[in-house]
C-alpha cells in the first residue's frame, strides 16, 4: 500500500478485514523511512458505546484521522473511540442540488401519482419499516392524531429491511393493526412498501417525518428540504444539523409516540410557518451540502492529508 499517498476506508469492517496489512505497511515504511499512507476512516453508522478496549485501541492506532457526516456524530466519535479528537473530522454529505431540483415532481403531479386528495394534508415518510427507523412509533402517533383530524393522511413508503426477519415481523405487525383500524382511519393510510425514485414525490408531503432513534446522517432530510418540505425529526443524530427548531423544522424525543404525536400537533397548527420553514430549509442544505462544495472540501483534505504523508517519508 505504500504506492498510495491516502487510503479511505468506510466502515470498520473494512478496517478489521486490511489492518493487518496496514499495519505491516505503516511499519515497513518507517523502518525504511519511506512514504507510509495516510489512513482515513469515514464512518457511516452511529457509534453509542466506547471503543477504548486494548484490542479497539491496536485497530485504530493505523488510523490517521476519522470523518463522519454530522456534528453529533462527531461529538459522540470524540468521546468513544481511541483516537485523538482533533483527528475526528465533519465531512458532509452531499447533493447535486440543480439535478435534484430539476427530478422533482410538482405537489400535483406527485399526489396524482399516489392517488392522494389535492387538499388533503399529507404528512409522510421514506425510510425503510425497522424498529430502529422509529415505524412502530410513527405509525402508532400519526393514526392516533388521525382520529381527531379528518384531513390528515399518512404516506408511508419504503419496505421492510432486507433480510431481518425482525424487520419482516414488524412489518407484518403493521399490517395487522392497520387492517384493525377503523375504515375512515385506514382508507387514509397509505403503506406503499418500496417505490422506485420515491424522493422524486416529496413535494406531495406538507410534513416530512424521519422517525430514526440514531443515526449518522439521513440523505432524505436533505431531499425533503431541498423540495421545500418543512421537516419533523428525532433530536438525534445528525438530524438536528438540518431540522432547526423554529427556523427549518420541528425536533422530538426518540421512541415516544407521546412525544412525536404532540410534536406533530403543534407542526399541523403552525401552518403558517411551513413555507417560511421550507425556505429556510432549501438554504441550508443548498449553502452546506452542496456535492460540488462538498467535494473540493473533500479534495483539498485529501491533498493536505497527501502531503503530510510525503512530508513524513522525508523526516
Amino acid at each position: 500500500m505504500s504506492q498510495f499517498d491516502v487510503v479511505i476506508l468506510h466502515s470498520t469492517q473494512e478496517l478489521k478485514r486490511h489492518w493487518p496489512q496496514l499495519a505491516l505497511s505503516k511499519l515497513t515504511s518507517t523502518l525504511l523511512k519511506k512514504r507510509a499512507p495516510k489512513i482515513v476512516l469515514y464512518t457511516h453508522i452511529w457509534i453509542s458505546h466506547s471503543k477504548k478496549d486494548p484490542l479497539h485501541a491496536i485497530s485504530y492506532a493505523v488510523v490517521d484521522e476519522v470523518w463522519t457526516g454530522s456534528e453529533q456524530a462527531r461529538a459522540a466519535l470524540r468521546n468513544f473511540l481511541p483516537v485523538e479528537p482533533n483527528r475526528i473530522e465533519l465531512i458532509r454529505y452531499g447533493r447535486h442540488i440543480d439535478a435534484f431540483a430539476a427530478s422533482l415532481l410538482s405537489r400535483t403531479e406527485a399526489r396524482l401519482r399516489l392517488v392522494l386528495p389535492l387538499d388533503a394534508t399529507v404528512v409522510g415518510t421514506i425510510a425503510r419499516v425497522d424498529k430502529g427507523k422509529g415505524t412502530r412509533e410513527l405509525f402508532d402517533a400519526v393514526t392516533d392524531l388521525m382520529q381527531s383530524r379528518a384531513d390528515l393522511h399518512l404516506v408511508m413508503i419504503g419496505p421492510p429491511t432486507s433480510g431481518d426477519p425482525k424487520a419482516v415481523e414488524l412489518d407484518q405487525e403493521i399490517e395487522r393493526d392497520l387492517a384493525a383500524l377503523t375504515e375512515s382511519i385506514r382508507k387514509r393510510v397509505h403503506k406503499m412498501g418500496r417505490l422506485e425514485n420515491a424522493t422524486q414525490l416529496m413535494r406531495a408531503f406538507d410534513l416530512f417525518i424521519l422517525a430514526t432513534y440514531k443515526e449518522n446522517f439521513a440523505l432524505t432530510l436533505l431531499e425533503a428540504a431541498l423540495a421545500e418540505v418543512p421537516c419533523l425529526a428525532t433530536d438525534s443524530g445528525g438530524s438536528p444539523d438540518v431540522v432547526h427548531p423554529h427556523a427549518t423544522g420541528w425536533l422530538y424525543w426518540p421512541e415516544s409516540v407521546k412525544s412525536l404525536r404532540e410534536t406533530l400537533l403543534t407542526a399541523l397548527e403552525e401552518k403558517n410557518k411551513w413555507s417560511s420553514f421550507g425556505e429556510r430549509g432549501k438554504k441550508l442544505v443548498s449553502e452546506n451540502y452542496d456535492f460540488n462544495r462538498v467535494m473540493k472540501i473533500v479534495d483539498d483534505r485529501l491533498i493536505s492529508l497527501a502531503a503530510r504523508s510525503t512530508a513524513d517519508s522525508a523526516r
